[in-house]
């Protein structure tokens, strides 16, 4: 029975085998073909990139030939100026144009205004200033009595002073009272 056994596992192992042979080769297959396909690409990469580096570079020594045959006359040549700005028209700060019939005082009457047409002056009205009048005096009214303010003083003071004597010596004469009435009470 080991030997059936051990048959038996040894045949199990080489189906094993051949099942993952098998399975790998798919996958080897597909990657050299990705491995092929990238190198193409970087094959085109690399003849685009030496390309544009020559293309570039020959650009570089045209530039650099030029500029080294440039002789110093042409370097220390004068600029020539540039056309003078034609002179804009007077603006005020706002930038707008400055029109000088927006100062006519004749603009704004009723009359239809055309700018550069000469009108015969029209007087204005004259104006007459205002002038304000002093203002009335109010009635005089009669003092108040010395009398009386003197009363009113009198009084106010007579309410201040008095009405705590009198409060104060009411409740001193209760007290006394009291105490008079306890003093019998002493000698006995």
């Amino acid at each position: 029975m080991d030997e059936n056994l051990e048959n038996a596992a040894q045949e199990f192992e080489r189906d094993l085998n051949d099942a993952a042979e098998n399975a790998w080769k798919p996958v080897e297959d597909s990657a050299e073909q990705v491995q092929a396909h990238i190198e193409e690409a970087g094959e085109t990469a690399h003849e685009q990139v030496t390309e544009a580096a020559e293309t570039v570079e020959g650009g570089w020594s045209e530039v650099k030939d030029d500029f080294h045959e440039a002789s110093a006359e042409t370097w220390s040549a004068p600029e020539t100026p540039e056309t003078p700005v034609p002179p804009q028209p007077e603006a005020d700060r706002w930038g707008a144009v400055v029109n000088e019939a927006a100062d006519d005082p004749g603009r704004w009457n009723d009359n239809l205004y055309t700018p550069g047409v000469e009108e015969p002056a029209v007087e204005a009205p004259k104006v007459v200033d205002y002038v304000a009048t002093p203002p009335a005096q109010p009635e005089k009214k009669d003092k108040f009595p010395v009398w009386a303010i003197v009363l009113i003083v009198l009084l106010v003071l007579c309410i201040c002073i008095f009405c705590p004597i009198i409060i104060l010596g009411g409740s001193i004469f209760a007290i006394f009272r009291d105490t008079v009435s306890i003093l019998p009470t002493l000698f006995i």
